[in-house]
């Protein structure tokens, strides 16, 4: 079947039209003739204008036009060249003109008529082709609308039954959530359609899915692809993986969230994370570095620890096999290279030390340990391993070994003897000394070092019980001892005496692991002292009998001045008062000067024996004796002098040490003091007796007077501290320049053996 496109059948319809006018016209002409020639007929008009308005009615206006011009032609030629007619020509003008404009008539009005008739057909055949359009759309949308609910049938189907999240919203508005997002989120569909998007995501992302949701309206592109971290209605944080796109829901255009919950894959990946952060900062913090070498390939795999542990911070090598190679130190170079050799070869020991040279020329020395992937048949195809510096630990062990050598030769150097125990006692250390001090058979296991060391408290003699020792104090209580004298019997059966300090040695965390204990060798240091001692009890001793007979002589000398001389003295003024009597007048100016001289004389020696002894020391007691000596010095002085305070019955020996020392200090004020007042300050409390003598003198250097006493023959501060000291007592001088003289001393209130002694004489 033959088919023409649009355009040809047109062009074919036109010719058809044109054919049917020529057609037409020619067989009215035709028929015309027929008529003039056999029935001497006329009639061209009907015939002509017949031709025209068939042609019209059948072909249309264009082949009408054709068919009326043809006509015209035909009905010219029939009137003016066949019937010779041609002179009355107005006459057939106005025919001619008539038939022209009654053609044309016909014409349009058959033009019009089809023209209408075509477009009522046309309005039905549209009308047709409308009705169908519309059966064929309701049956199109009853089609759709049936696929749609079996589509939507089939997409809440699937929805409802999909494991994963999916969320349908318009804007930041949920219209629809599937049961696996209730379950996820923990809200209802209800709760769930009556909150925004944006707020089923946490705090830190709630800001950008709104900015998200308006960029979208706003026909920005936004990520399609993305993780969220939602809370859930219980408080629970997850994270969700989100792939979008954008339908039409409900008639308008939404965006479907489909989600899956990776809160264990991010958990995942943080702890993979954290464990290779964590192996990270080990290896920096350990300083070791992993690798992984590719035989085949010659590839080398690094990580940055291990890369630095070779190359410092030059980033320009690790590339090549040789990179490692140079920066190995030259005299490692050729042992290290064997090695690799070998352990490629053969296998062999996996671990090696060596050192390396970083590019700013620093040494390191580092440690490493490989292993090596072979093939089946046995060829080695990969190595890997890991390498540590082991600088620090190296000059750290050889520190070590230096102070284990300095504490060999210290301990070894020491005079005195060291042990070192370990927590149960047992000695772990011990040097040359201590040995020699215990005997060369050193037991040294703490039970029985403990049990069968013989040992005696030096004081009182008694016997060092096996717990009572130093060490086991310091291991069991953390207990410290410095210098405890102690008596023992060696292991080879001599008897010393030492001096024991002992301490615990504790860990980091406190906890005793040891103790030390230093014994020093004082057996003969003690037999001097205590020969010292002995030395100095007798002469303390020497020294109160040799203070107590020459206050005896004082005494006896201050009696004999007191007793005898006076006596001898008054009799000599009793010879002179007789011999005024009897003499002349001119004598007894000489004999009353001799006798104002003994007057004087006596009282001079009267205040002698005071000084050399004053009675009423005995008879009145310290108390008015010192308030006596006061008074003198007041007299003698000019000085002012005042005692504070009062003292109770006080012995003999003390009293006179206290009375000689409070003369020799009013002595000394008197001469170097230049001062104007003086204070004899009295105390007696807690069986101790005090006496302080100040005053508000220009004051001295008493360390330079203490120095240059003996040098300069000065005895008067020296023989005070001893007279005092030899009672038990303590003296104390505080002076300096421009602030005066303060002199203390404090005894004892018990009374002495010597004091009961002489009670007793």
């Amino acid at each position: 079947m033959l088919i023409l496109n649009p355009l040809e059948a047109s062009e074919r319809s036109v010719l058809v039209g044109y054919a049917v006018a020529v057609l037409t016209v020619a067989a009215a002409f035709a028929a015309l003739l027929l008529m003039q020639t056999r029935w001497q007929a006329s009639a061209p008009v009907s015939l002509l204008l017949a031709a025209v308005i068939v042609t019209t009615w059948l072909a249309g206006t264009k082949p009408g036009a054709l068919a009326t011009a043809l006509a015209i032609l035909a009905f010219t030629y029939y009137y003016v060249g066949l019937t010779g007619l041609s002179g009355n020509a107005p006459i057939q003008a106005i025919r001619l003109l008539s038939f022209t404009t009654l053609a044309c008539y016909v014409v349009w009005i058959t033009a019009t008529e089809r023209g209408a008739a075509e477009s009522l057909r046309r309005a039905h055949d549209g009308l047709q082709r409308t009705n169908e359009a519309l059966r064929l759309e309701n049956m199109e949308r009853r089609r759709t609308e049936e696929q749609l609910r079996l589509s939507e049938a089939k997409f809440r189907a699937l929805t409802e039954s999909a494991s994963a999240a999916i969320f349908i919203r318009h804007g930041d508005r949920i219209s629809y959530a599937n049961p696996a997002a209730s379950a996820i989120t923990g809200y209802s569909f209800e709760e769930l359609r009556a909150m925004s998007f944006s707020d089923t995501g946490h705090p830190d992302f709630q800001n950008l899915l709104r900015a998200r949701a308006l960029a979208r309206q706003k026909g920005e592109l936004v990520p399609v692809r993305y993780e969220l971290k939602i809370v859930t209605k219980a408080g629970e944080e997850r994270w969700l993986g989100f792939t979008e796109g954008v339908f039409e829901f409900e008639g308008t255009p939404a965006v479907v969230s489909i989600a899956f919950d990776i809160t264990e894959r991010q958990r995942a990946e943080e702890a993979l994370r954290k464990s290779e952060r964590l192996l990270r900062e080990a290896e920096e913090l350990g300083h070791t570095g992993s690798w992984e070498h590719d035989l085949v390939s010659g590839r080398i795999v690094n990580t940055p620890e291990n890369h630095r542990l070779f190359f410092g911070d030059d980033d320009s090598k690790g590339a090549r096999l040789e990179d490692y190679v140079d920066a190995v130190h030259p005299d490692d170079r050729a042992y290290l290279t064997a090695r690799r050799e070998k352990l490629l070869a053969e296998g062999g020991p996996r671990d090696i030390e060596f050192r390396v040279i970083w590019p700013d020329g620093s040494v390191h020395v580092l440690f490493g340990l490989a292993t090596i992937v072979r093939d089946r048949s046995g060829q080695p195809v990969r190595a890997y391993g890991t390498n540590i510096d082991i600088t620090e630990r190296k000059r750290a062990e050889e520190a070590v070994r230096d102070s284990r050598q300095l504490l060999d030769l210290v301990l070894a150097t020491l005079p005195v003897g060291v042990a070192v125990t370990d927590r149960a006692g047992d000695i772990v250390l011990a040097n040359e000394a201590s040995k020699r001090i215990w005997g060369k058979a050193m037991i040294v296991s703490g039970r029985e070092r403990w049990a069968q060391s013989i040992g005696f408290w030096h004081d009182t003699g008694e016997r060092i019980a096996p717990t009572e020792w130093a060490s086991v104090r310091a291991l069991s209580g953390g207990q410290t001892s410095l210098n405890e004298l102690m008596d023992i019997d060696t292991y080879n059966g001599e008897r010393k005496t030492i001096q024991n300090s002992t301490a615990p040695i504790r860990n980091v965390e406190g906890q005793i692991v040891g103790a030390v204990i230093v014994n020093q060798d004082v057996t003969e240091r003690t037999r001097a002292e205590e020969a010292l001692h002995e030395s100095a009890n007798r002469l303390q001793h020497l020294s109160r009998r040799l203070l107590a007979v020459q206050e005896e002589e004082r005494r006896h000398l201050s009696r004999e001045l007191h007793d005898e001389f006076g006596q001898l003295l008054a009799s000599i003024t009793l010879h002179l008062h007789a011999a005024r009597r009897v003499a002349g007048e001119a004598a007894h100016a000489a004999l009353d000067e001799c006798m104002a001289l003994l007057h004087h004389a006596g009282e001079q020696v009267r205040t002698l024996a005071l000084e050399l002894r004053p009675r009423m020391l005995e008879t009145a007691g310290l108390d008015a004796t010192l308030r006596w000596l006061a008074e003198q010095h007041q007299q003698r002085t000019g000085i002012t002098t005042e005692v504070v305070g009062e003292l109770n019955d006080v012995p003999s020996e003390r009293s006179i040490a206290c009375f000689r020392v409070a003369q020799e200090a009013l002595t000394n004020v008197a001469r170097h003091a230049r001062a104007q007042r003086v204070w004899i300050e009295l105390d007696q409390s807690d069986g101790r007796l005090g006496l302080t003598i100040r005053d508000d003198g220009v004051g001295f250097d008493v360390a330079r007077a203490f120095e240059q006493a003996g040098s300069r023959g000065n005895l008067g501060l020296s023989g005070m501290r001893e007279r005092v000291e030899i009672l038990g007592g303590n003296l104390e001088v505080d002076s300096g320049a421009g602030r005066g003289t303060r002199i203390r001393i404090s005894l004892p209130n018990a009374p002495l053996v010597s004091d009961s002694a002489e009670r007793a004489a």
